[in-house]
């Protein structure tokens, strides 16, 4: 054990568990081991340390190797960043494996700012990450929980399919979860995407971001779904129109025009058109094909073509005919291939807001009427 981790005896006399001749009993009391909750932040992580160890976090962060020693860290504010060094030490503090801790807290794996010099550094929190209640049901099956817990998420939101929740970030307006009890679609559709994620690869998050966009310019203008399946969702939640509630509500049609992205983006890497139909900036044929999936061909017709219009042409085929009948066909398997990163999408950024994976720059609450 790290020498001077200290600890408290049952009657609250403080010792080190470290430590030689430092008191009466010669068996110091260990350190309480503590096992982290997975997506836990680091912070979060310290400070329960700390609390189950009735230690204070300055006493946990300096053993760990920190120099300056905050009194108060505030994980919903704060995180702490770690070096490799410091890691192993917290491992020891902690009862568990170096490995252990980097699989289950996200943040390890960037210690920003931190070096040989500096191990622990704690700073406001800022970037790709967005701070999560975990799903209260998951944590109720855990007796060690004796503290709160925050998730380091690199999305705005997650999704439990085990008890059926959607967390999200509660900074802003609306509730942190909300159950998704009568909402099953919504469930249902994040098992399909987890499945275009496997399929597909990390494109499939830009193309998530798209359609995620499409579907919100949608609601937004009251086309598609907003007045049937949107609005009954959203008589399930009884929030009415709400903006935060836009991503849980438009979700299952997002991911069937992201599957329907998917199948157009595979025929245009290989220079074809969707159907092989004729060469030119929209695609009528995807575009009707689209409204079929989502059992809304008239609503397409009468004016939500006009969203995924704007997204053909930025993902028009850009080959010229001649260069397109002159290339090799494609493999027979290109359709079920993993996609690499097509223009106008150059960086797929895999943290941070969805919609700043998107190559789409209209944005919830902006006005809609360059697309109308």
């Amino acid at each position: 054990w790290p020498a001077g981790f200290l600890c408290r005896c049952p009657g609250g006399r403080r010792v080190c568990a470290g430590g030689k001749g430092r008191g009466v009993e010669d068996a110091a009391p260990r350190p309480v081991g503590l096992e982290p909750v997975p997506g836990e932040s680091t912070g979060s992580f310290v400070r329960r340390l700390a609390q189950v160890n009735a230690a204070a976090v300055a006493d946990v962060l300096g053993e760990a190797g920190g120099r300056a020693r905050p009194q108060e860290l505030d994980p919903c504010v704060q995180e702490v960043f770690l070096h490799e060094q410091a890691v192993d030490r917290l491992a020891v503090m902690a009862w568990q494996t170096p490995q252990d801790l980097r699989r289950t807290l996200p943040t390890l794996a960037r210690p920003r700012g931190c070096s040989a010099r500096q191990l622990v550094r704690v700073a406001a929190w800022d970037g790709p990450w967005t701070v999560l209640e975990p799903c209260a049901l998951c944590l109720a099956r855990r007796a060690d929980v004796v503290a709160p817990v925050w998730l380091a998420s690199g999305e705005r939101w997650q999704v439990c399919m085990r008890h059926g929740r959607w967390l999200r970030d509660a900074s802003g307006s609306g509730p942190a979860q909300v159950s998704l009890a009568g909402l099953e679609p919504v469930v249902r559709a994040h098992r399909r995407w987890v499945r275009l994620r496997q399929r597909v690869g990390p494109y499939a998050r830009a193309l998530l971001a798209d359609a995620m966009q499409v579907s919100a310019c949608w609601w937004q203008s009251r086309r598609m779904g907003a007045e049937t399946v949107w609005a009954q969702r959203e008589d399930v939640l009884g929030e009415g129109r709400q903006l935060w509630s836009v991503p849980l509500v438009v979700y299952p049609e997002a991911v069937v025009v992201a599957e329907a992205m998917a199948v157009y983006e595979r025929q245009r890497r290989w220079g074809r058109d969707f159907g092989n139909g004729a060469p030119g900036w929209v695609s009528r044929r995807w575009i009707s094909f689209v409204g079929e999936r989502l059992g809304m061909p008239e609503e397409m017709q009468q004016g939500g073509y006009r969203m995924l219009r704007e997204w053909t042409l930025l993902h028009r085929v850009s080959a010229p005919v001649v260069a397109r009948l002159a290339q090799q066909p494609p493999p027979p398997d290109y359709l079920s291939q993993r996609l690499p990163a097509l223009p106008p999408h150059r960086a797929l950024p895999a943290q941070g807001a969805l919609e700043d994976a998107s190559c789409l720059q209209w944005r919830l609450g902006q006005a809609v009427t360059a697309l109308e």
